[in-house]
């Protein structure tokens, strides 16, 4: 009787686990990034962000999106400018979260308003994240 009782206990242990890591698996799926994005959507994206992200005047963006919802995106953009001729010319670079609504780009300001900004623009989920990236780790 004793090796039955034992064999349900870790039946159910078992089970138990199994509904852990499944249960773990999807909310940690729900706040990960979106679907692939059709080419056209992440060019769109991208043309927002260089037309209305940077000051410079002819940036190349990259961009990561965290996630796409309604009425937001919200991601991460790489941008670079090349300016000058010559064998050395000079490069600028601006790192930074967006959020976009509409044809509206947002992101926090540099310095102290930095943390403010992100807390109110984005949901509470992605400030690890956005955190994180913004001291480069």
């Amino acid at each position: 009787m004793d090796s039955v009782g034992q064999t349900i206990k870790r039946i159910g242990f078992s089970a138990l686990s199994v509904l852990v890591l499944a249960c773990g698996t999807t909310a940690c799926g729900a706040a990960s990034e979106p679907d692939a994005l059709a080419d056209d959507q992440q060019q769109a994206i991208v043309d927002l962000v260089q037309d209305h992200g940077t000051d410079f005047t002819a940036p190349s963006c990259q961009v990561e999106v965290f996630r796409i919802g309604d009425p937001a995106t919200f991601g991460w953009a790489t941008c670079t400018e090349t300016q000058g001729p010559g064998p050395a010319p000079a490069t600028q670079a601006a790192s930074f979260p967006f959020k976009i609504t509409g044809d509206t780009v947002q992101k926090p300001e540099d310095g102290d308003r930095y943390l403010k900004d992100v807390h109110e623009m984005f949901p509470e989920d992605l400030w690890s994240a956005l955190e994180q990236r913004h001291r480069g780790a």
